[in-house]
């Protein structure tokens, strides 16, 4: 531990993990592996932070979030409830996560992007400005969601297979049924025209 960190109430630093700066790791809060905590983050509540990851800046993870593997929350990022950040992915800028959310792969969520609900962000994906994900819905590949019109949803009601729409670099489209990528002429003709409307109208 270097200069003030505090650790107080329930929460445990195991392993090789470090706390160190300012950072604060209360509550019943769980950092292990050879994780770390610095800057002037605040670890609490039931959160865990394990593996390699690093949570620095003035991030904050709260409720039973997890931050694992080697992935990296920084920058003012708040994190709550039950979601999860692993894998490569980084989480920053003023982004914040809540619900069952989750971020894997090498994705990056930054700016002022919001995940909720069920948002599952994988792969190479970029989301950041104001964009918002939530629902069921599922971004991955080379996804590049910027503001919230470029994720679109439709819920099939007979099935209730979720269909997920988003913009790709380079103003590309791909699609999802449920988190499995399909061609575009297996999606449903509402969701396409769906996203014809929100991306392409000017008004």
């Amino acid at each position: 531990m270097g200069k003030n960190p505090k650790v107080t109430g329930s929460a445990t630093v195991g392993g090789k993990a470090k706390v160190a700066g300012h950072a604060e790791v209360s509550g019943e809060a769980k950092v292990s592996g050879k994780s770390k905590v610095s800057g002037h983050a605040v670890v609490t509540g039931s959160a865990v932070i394990s593996g390699s990851a690093w949570v620095h800046g003035h991030a904050s993870v709260s409720g039973s979030a997890k931050v694992v593997d080697h992935s990296e929350v920084k920058g003012s990022a708040v994190l709550g409830d039950k979601c999860k950040v692993s894998g490569h992915a980084e989480v920053g800028g003023k982004a914040k996560l809540s619900g069952r959310s989750q971020v894997s792969g090498s994705a990056v969520v930054s700016g002022d992007a919001v995940l909720t609900d069920n948002a599952w962000v994988s792969g190479q994906a970029e989301v950041a400005g104001k964009a918002v994900i939530n629902g069921d819905a599922a971004v991955a590949g080379a996804a590049e969601i910027l503001k919230e019109s470029h994720v679109v949803t439709l819920t099939d009601q007979d099935s209730g297979v979720v269909w997920t729409a988003y913009r790709t670099r380079h103003d590309g489209r791909q699609i999802l049924k449920g988190r499995t990528m399909v061609e575009e002429s297996e999606a449903p003709k509402e969701l396409l025209q769906a996203t014809r409307k929100a991306w392409y109208s000017r008004g």
